[in-house]
């Protein structure tokens, strides 16, 4: 008999959200009930209704680019690695909203999937980020890459065009491109989104710039990686920005944290983290990855060589990143 948990979930992550993304990796051993009543509460970082200390057991869940606030909780979980961090309540986010089962490879057919490409690349974006652009403006000096977001937009959009919520119509098109550029809006140590995720299942190639540290869990001989092609500026002042620029949890609440003090930091950090891009990717010549890619498209047999490379080294999840042990430890603390 499973062990029953009163729980409740706040501060931006949902009961449904909670249940299915986060705690189904230990559905079979607990047996989950929302209540007001609860001896555990889960808070997201979307706003200030984080939980006092009380007679519950608070868990940080802080699934944004910030250093988590190990104050506010019993445990916390978030993006920065747990070397970082370096707290043992705390372990690093790797798998949110994603079963990373759906990223094994099983018997894929490479040429049937080369064949189903009819498409070059595609850049889909909305938010403006320089480095970002710039690498599509370089890439398209070889063929037309297509923008069916409001960054560097060149087609009209794809939304009505096919059925389903946003993930379903962005997945159907992704599908149809042998190359996805999958650069995240900012690089940091342990900062993955679905970007890179989001090719991978759809079978486009990604070309991936931002977590430094992907290779830790992805194998880069299943994708193009930038830095195994371009050499970044990776100075000390980088890395001093870098750091002391990084959002903390009050950082991203300026509708609750607006004393002037407060005001000033956050302006700080912001001007300091486009400082950090500007000087890591300043006059980047990307050549030698648009090079790889113009080599992959011309090649079927070295395109379907990336292909048949697994996303994960010896095509397996690695079993360090899974929470489930957390997930125990926690739950079997409190009766």
């Amino acid at each position: 008999m499973k062990k029953k948990i009163k729980i409740k979930f706040q501060n931006g992550i949902l009961y449904h959200t909670g249940i299915y993304d986060i705690l189904n990796v230990v559905a079979d051993k607990f047996d989950f009930v929302e209540s007001e009543d609860a001896d555990y509460i889960f808070f997201g970082p979307y706003g200030n209704d984080v939980p006092p200390p009380g007679p519950y057991v608070r868990i940080g869940y802080f699934c944004e680019n910030i250093t988590p606030d190990l104050e506010s909780c019993e445990w916390a979980f978030g993006i920065p690695s747990e070397q970082e961090v370096n707290s043992a309540k705390y372990k690093r986010i790797q798998w949110h909203n994603l079963n990373p089962e759906d990223l094994v490879k099983k018997d894929w057919d490479v040429e049937r999937i080369l064949a189903s490409k009819t498409r070059f690349c595609n850049f889909f974006y909305s938010a403006p980020v320089p480095y970002r652009e710039e690498f599509f403006r370089q890439l398209s000096k070889y063929k037309k890459v297509d923008a069916p977001g409001k960054s560097m937009n060149n087609m009209p959009s794809v939304d009505k065009v096919y059925k389903g919520d946003k993930w379903a119509v962005k997945h159907q098109f992704l599908s149809q491109y042998k190359f996805t550029i999958a650069f995240e809006n900012y690089v940091y140590p342990g900062y993955q989104t679905e970007k890179l995720y989001d090719a991978m299942l759809c079978r486009s190639l990604p070309v991936y710039c931002g977590d430094p540290n992907v290779s830790e869990i992805f194998n880069t001989q299943s994708f193009l990686f930038a830095n195994d092609f371009i050499r970044t500026n990776d100075t000390s002042l980088v890395k001093f920005l870098e750091n002391a620029s990084q959002l903390n949890f009050t950082d991203i609440r300026p509708l609750y944290y607006k004393s002037p003090k407060q005001r000033l930091q956050r302006k700080f950090k912001s001007i300091g983290k486009n400082l950090k891009m500007k000087l890591q990717f300043n006059k980047l010549d990307f050549s030698p990855l648009i090079d790889q890619i113009i080599l992959l498209d011309k090649d079927p047999d070295k395109y379907m060589d990336y292909l048949k490379q697994p996303w994960f080294n010896k095509n397996t999840p690695p079993a360090n990143v899974s929470l489930r042990a957390r997930w125990i430890t926690i739950f079997s603390g409190k009766d």
